[in-house]
């Protein structure tokens, strides 16, 4: 019988599955669970009372076996400061001890309950990775606690380093009914060089069986997936379906526009997505939130991620496999590996690539000026030369909706509102290419300190900069279920600013649009060639802009 602990469950079986079955135990009333379900596990348990020493015996363990993983279990509070000679020595060593601890539930920290202390990081840069576990309660805590498992025990087989597991367990903690240990998905961790990757055996079957590949690509700078473009290419002529979101700048390196999906939430809002069998992700983030949502309710079975620094990133909560390898390098090994599923493939991708075809015949604009429309006025006959800098929230969602084969940039690391004047700004004076900012009004006034620089009062190439207007925080009105009184004033920050000010204190011709005739007049003016800075101020309404994305998004779900 186990304890009913979903955590230490959990923390059990992938310690097995990892191979890691030699534990130093010692005594503690917060860590008897643990300790009674490894040995319920059938794990060699060495039991030593003084943590001081507990610590080298692990490491005298690991000396026995060759170097192979060894964990060392000890109870709350100080007993976990008595490890530190310990870990300091192993990491030195690079030897894989892996130290778990029993905690107190986090609210108990310093409110002078026995045996506490903050133990997460207590080893600080002594282990490559320290986590704490939740105490699940939910299907997402599961997945998380699952996920920083995962983690923990990635980081220690790929540096042979220490690393720290903190568990904590609340009250009651001596319930040991559970019949048998769950399941737990444990992700594979595969590493390539820096150009060159073999498929593992197991990678190489799922290869063979999978009927339905997906290669998904996210932020990308277009450097990077120039490198990827032949491969892709032949990806897709071997009847695998690619998707790319204009933030992975795919569309500025592959001509054939057939050979991908770009705008999947079309297809997605129509019903008309089918998850893979194998979910392949490379390059960063991922805008969609549509997609994001089918992937977690309707997952692949295999998900292969692709992080060339070894990261963990489970954004669709099911990934099986971490490549650790240059995307090429992954891309590389499946083109040149044998299929046999490449009729269902063909089949597979020709659906979808129908689908979106059909999704795209769909779309429908509103005649009323919005910031969709009034984007799309732009976005349509954009000279290639412009090299794209694009703001977040609802600039980019909008823009992702569009067709267009320009570069383009966006600061997704974190997605704030801040940088994107600045971003755009170093990117033109460090580039010298012709620059397009496309903002929102918050973004653009949060960084309006970006334009105070020698660059913009010599301007050597042209900048310029559409400010979408539409008076606040537009992407809080399409928040279901937002609905309070405050939403104006405090959340969407409603303000009666104007861009006018700023053009003018940084010496920038100002132009400014509220319908669509003058938006058409100023745009001839607005991206000529010439080697100055421009502002373009588009205004709009809040609830022309509701009303138009309402019903874009209603064609598909017809």
């Amino acid at each position: 019988m186990f304890s009913v602990k979903s955590n230490i469950q959990q923390l059990t079986v992938l310690m097995l599955k990892a191979g890691i079955t030699q534990v130093v135990v010692c005594p503690g009333s917060r860590n008897a669970a643990i300790v009674h379900t490894f040995h319920a596990a059938g794990m060699q348990c060495y039991d030593v009372t003084d943590e001081r020493s507990a610590g080298f015996f692990a490491i005298g363990l690991m000396e026995a076996n060759g170097g192979k993983p060894v964990a060392v279990c000890v109870t709350s509070g100080s007993a976990v400061l008595n490890l530190a000679p310990a870990v300091s020595e192993a990491y030195y060593r690079s030897f894989p001890l892996m130290v778990i601890s029993a905690d107190r539930p986090l609210q108990w920290i310093g409110q002078m309950d026995g045996q506490t202390l903050p133990q997460q990081g207590a080893f600080g840069s002594l282990v490559s990775k320290s986590v704490s576990l939740p105490e699940p309660q939910n299907e997402e805590e599961q997945w998380h606690c699952n996920r920083l498992l995962n983690e923990v025990l990635i980081e220690m087989q790929r540096t042979h380093k220490p690393v720290h597991v903190n568990v904590p367990i609340a009250e009651p903690l001596f319930d040991f009914s559970a019949e048998s240990l769950p399941e737990c998905r444990s992700i594979e961790w595969v590493r390539g060089g820096e150009n060159l990757f073999q498929l593992s055996d197991s990678q190489q079957a799922v290869w063979q069986r999978a009927e339905k590949v997906l290669v998904l690509i996210g932020q990308m700078l277009p450097a990077e997936v120039a490198a990827c473009a032949p491969l892709l290419s032949q990806l897709a002529k071997q009847h695998c379906l690619i998707c790319a979101e204009h933030l992975s700048n795919v569309q500025t390196v592959m001509d054939e526009r057939h050979c991908y999906i770009g705008n999947f939430d079309e297809m997605l809002a129509s019903h008309a997505f089918e998850s893979p069998d194998l979910l392949i992700t490379i390059g960063g983030h991922i805008v969609s939130k549509l997609l994001k949502q089918h992937m977690r309710t309707n997952p692949p079975q295999w998900h292969w991620h692709v992080s060339p620094q070894g990261e963990v990133a489970d954004l669709f909560m099911c990934c099986t496999t971490l490549v650790e390898a240059q995307p090429k390098a992954l891309l590389s090994a499946l083109c040149a590996a044998e299929q046999q599923r490449s009729a269902q493939r063909k089949t597979y991708r020709l659906a979808m690539m129908a689908n979106a075809d059909a999704a795209h015949e769909k779309e429908q604009w509103e005649d009323e000026f919005c910031d969709l429309s009034a984007l799309r006025m732009v976005m349509k006959d954009l000279s290639a030369l412009w090299h794209l800098q694009v703001a977040n929230s609802s600039m980019i969602r909008n823009v992702q909706l569009l067709n267009f084969s320009n570069p383009l940039h966006c600061n997704r690391g974190v997605n704030g509102i801040e940088g994107s004047v600045s971003a755009a700004v170093g990117y033109w004076a460090g580039s010298g290419a012709p620059t397009l900012l496309l903002t929102g009004d918050l973004s653009f006034f949060y960084d309006k300190n970006g334009l105070w620089n020698k660059y913009v009062q010599n301007p050597s190439a042209p900048l310029r900069i559409l400010v979408m207007n539409n008076r606040g925080g537009q992407i809080f009105y399409h928040l279901q279920g937002l609905d309070s009184p405050y939403l104006e004033k405090s959340i969407a920050a409603q303000h009666d600013t104007t861009a006018q000010g700023v053009a003018m204190e940084c010496r920038a011709q100002y132009l400014c649009a509220d319908s669509a005739a003058e938006l058409e007049l100023a745009l001839k003016e607005f991206l000529d060639e010439a080697p100055t800075v421009k502002i373009l101020e588009v205004m709009t309404d809040v609830q022309a802009n509701l009303k138009a994305h309402k019903a874009f998004f209603r064609a598909f779900s017809n």
